[in-house]
């Protein structure tokens, strides 16, 4: 099993995520999915987060993957692309100190191994315009 790390924090939030789409929210179901990845201490608690946080703003989230989805709807896409978007604009939402280019590159790197290779251009899209409006909003609070 690989040492624990941010990256199998983030797959497993994407897992979780995506898991409760389909599911609902599985306690048991979550509790194995932990339990597989191996993840104890700070990067369980990052992942615990990240779910948290994200399943919390779903609705918030889900408007701004829309409003940057170009020529798509955001329920014409897969169900594994969207859980991936919902995970990385919840961190960049919650965690505000992880530069934009990390959650990016994390999330494509998430896309090209469960999601598919061709996926990555919508998801690098809508990141990284994503990424743009959620920092320069952050930096507007923090000035008003």
């Amino acid at each position: 099993m690989p040492k624990p790390s941010r990256h199998q924090a983030r797959v497993l939030a994407f897992q979780t995520i995506y898991s409760r789409q389909k599911l609902g929210v599985n306690p048991k179901g979550e509790n194995h999915l932990l339990i597989e990845s191996g993840l104890n201490g700070k990067y369980k608690d990052f992942s615990q987060g990240l779910i948290n946080s994200t399943w919390e703003r779903l609705e918030e989230i889900d408007r701004i993957i829309q409003k940057f989805l170009k020529n798509w709807k955001q329920h014409r896409i897969s169900d594994s692309l969207n859980a991936l978007l919902r995970i990385a604009i919840g961190e960049l939402l919650q965690y505000k100190d992880t530069e934009n280019k990390i959650i990016i590159n994390e999330a494509l790197e998430i896309c090209k191994k469960f999601v598919d290779e061709k996926a990555t251009k919508i998801c690098n899209g809508v990141l990284h315009s994503a990424s743009k409006e959620i920092r320069v909003e952050q930096r507007n609070e923090n000035v008003g």
